[in-house]
This record gives C-alpha cells, sequence and structure tokens, in this order.
C-alpha cells in the first residue's frame, strides 16, 4: 500500500474527523479510502450515462462573481468582499 498525505484546513479536518465518529470509520485512511472508491465508482457510472462526472471549472472575473453572489441577496456585502480578497490570494487569481 501506498501513502499519500493532505492537507486540509482547520474547519474541514474537524468535518472529516465528526464524519468518521458519525459512520464508525476505523480511520482516516478508511474514510478517504471509501471516498476515492465512491468517486471512481460514480464517475464510471455517470460518465457512461452523461458524459462527465465532474462539471469543468470555468474561470469567471472576481467581478462577475460578485455581481453574481450579490444578485442572490443571501449574503452580506462583508461576505461577498471577502470571499473576493480570498479568491484574490487563490492561485487562480493571482496577480
Amino acid at each position: 500500500m501506498r501513502t499519500v498525505n493532505i492537507s486540509l484546513p482547520k474547519e474541514l479536518n474537524q468535518q472529516v474527523d465528526r464524519a468518521i465518529r458519525k459512520e464508525g470509520y476505523a480511520s482516516r485512511s478508511e474514510f478517504f479510502r471509501t471516498l476515492i472508491r465512491l468517486y471512481f465508482t460514480l464517475r464510471s457510472t455517470n460518465a457512461t450515462q452523461q458524459g462527465s462526472f465532474f462539471v469543468p471549472f470555468k474561470k469567471k472575473s472576481l467581478n462577475k462573481i460578485k455581481e453574481e453572489l450579490t444578485a442572490t441577496d443571501q449574503y452580506s456585502s462583508a461576505f461577498i468582499d471577502s470571499v473576493v480578497k480570498g479568491l484574490e490570494k487563490s492561485s487562480l487569481y493571482k496577480k
């Protein structure tokens, strides 16, 4: 068996740990092996039926993202600004 290391943000790691306890997985490794098996199972099923499992990422301008989030009327302007600032720091949008 090979070892693979991943890094997770604190909040996501906490969610994983809760899911492991709730679902009764023996370890994080078993949890992630199950997710990977599920991914390949769904991918092979959906690929034959619909052509693709995931929708390809299409980069949008940060202004467009801000407009779309604002149009939902679900988020505060402070939250939207924080999302845009976070995206500016991401590798996809870094200048």
